[in-house]
């Protein structure tokens, strides 16, 4: 079966196994752990301390199963940042997974309080490239090299060329500059 909280795909195996375990332990617990977890997601790291003392008093194996839980309310978490699942359907589908009404209801709840957060966090850690902040170039009249300075967030390096790199290298940019404009156009 597909979910949309994990992009249309199945639902991994040690997630199905670890959703049996969310559903030991009490809503109210669940509720505070994904918190927790949302909160050490946007912020890291998770404060693995208050998750300790919250599991110290279940039945449930404080190291083993914590961590597992840990693991599950991330992915569970991030996966529906990524895949912008909406938190009803997120609630339908973790009851269909086996957890209780009460349960993903209560996750339901930790993501419409913190979507807004993880979304900018998941945004502001994925790949982005660096502005270029100032270029030179120069000829060295010995060597027969072209020196292009490029400096990127204050500090500089330089790239050395030969006359002919440099001169595709300016024709490409040409050709890149004129695909931009005509995109620009459209």
């Amino acid at each position: 079966m597909k979910f949309r909280f994990c992009g249309d795909a199945d639902c991994p195996d040690w997630v199905l196994v670890e959703i049996n375990t969310l559903s030991k332990v009490s809503s109210v617990k669940l509720k505070v752990l994904a918190q927790l977890v949302a909160k050490g997601l946007t912020n890291p790291p998770i404060d693995v301390e208050k998750a300790q003392k919250l599991f110290s008093e279940s039945k449930l194996d404080a190291e083993v199963d914590l961590k597992a839980c840990i693991a599950c309310l991330s992915y569970i978490l991030s996966s529906t940042t990524r895949f912008s699942c909406d938190s009803n359907a997120l609630q339908s589908e973790l009851q269909q997974l086996g957890l209780p009404r009460e349960h993903s209801t209560s996750i339901k709840k930790i993501v419409d309080e913190h979507i807004t957060n993880l979304t900018k966090k998941f945004g502001d850690m994925s790949l982005c490239v660096n502005a270029l902040e100032n270029f030179d170039m120069r000829l060295d009249q010995d060597l027969g090299f072209v020196l292009l300075d490029l400096t990127v967030n204050g500090k500089t390096n330089t790239v050395t060329l030969t006359p002919h790199t440099a001169d595709v290298l300016l024709e490409d940019l040409k050709e890149v500059r004129k695909k931009m404009v005509e995109l620009k156009d459209v």
